[in-house]
């Protein structure tokens, strides 16, 4: 009879023990799910911030780089408002025209006043929304959406 009690006493100390050792990795499994959950929101947040400031960057440099008088300009193409910058090379104008479609923001180089498909320009970044306003004369404001939240650059101009 004692061995029989003592294999009974064995048995609830092993159960126990294996019922701590389960729960144990249930929550360290839990633990782990949670903390992937959470890593991917913050890589797909810091993967949209990046893309937002990246594209306001590009437009707010392509600007900066031709702060001339009278080539920056704001015209409409395809009902949007588009960056028209006039340069010239070897004394021939070029455009750079910098605008929004297919939710994307495209950039096309071509001779001043030479017509062109959409589609055949080159795609800078891919954004829900890009919006272009004239504030004052040489005041302007850009507005990037991606993923449902804005972000916004003021730039002044000084060449005016």
């Amino acid at each position: 009879m004692i061995k029989n009690n003592n294999t009974k006493h064995f048995s609830f100390h092993l159960i126990f023990v294996m019922l701590l050792f389960l729960m144990l990795v249930f929550l360290s499994v839990m633990i782990i799910m949670l903390g992937r959950n959470i890593y991917s929101e913050i890589n797909s947040d810091r993967t949209n911030n990046y893309e937002k400031r990246v594209s306001l960057s590009y437009v707010a440099n392509k600007i900066r780089q031709n702060d001339k008088k009278e080539c920056i300009k704001i015209e409409k193409l395809n009902g949007e408002n588009a960056v028209v910058i006039s340069e010239v090379y070897d004394g021939i104008r070029y455009e750079t025209w910098i605008y929004f479609h297919n939710n994307a923001i495209y950039e096309m180089f071509v001779d001043a006043g030479m017509e062109f498909n959409l589609d055949d320009g080159m795609k800078v970044l891919d954004v829900e929304g890009f919006a272009i306003e004239m504030l004052k004369d040489n005041l302007y404001k850009f507005t990037v959406i991606s993923n449902t939240t804005s972000t916004e650059l003021i730039l002044n101009l000084n060449s005016y």
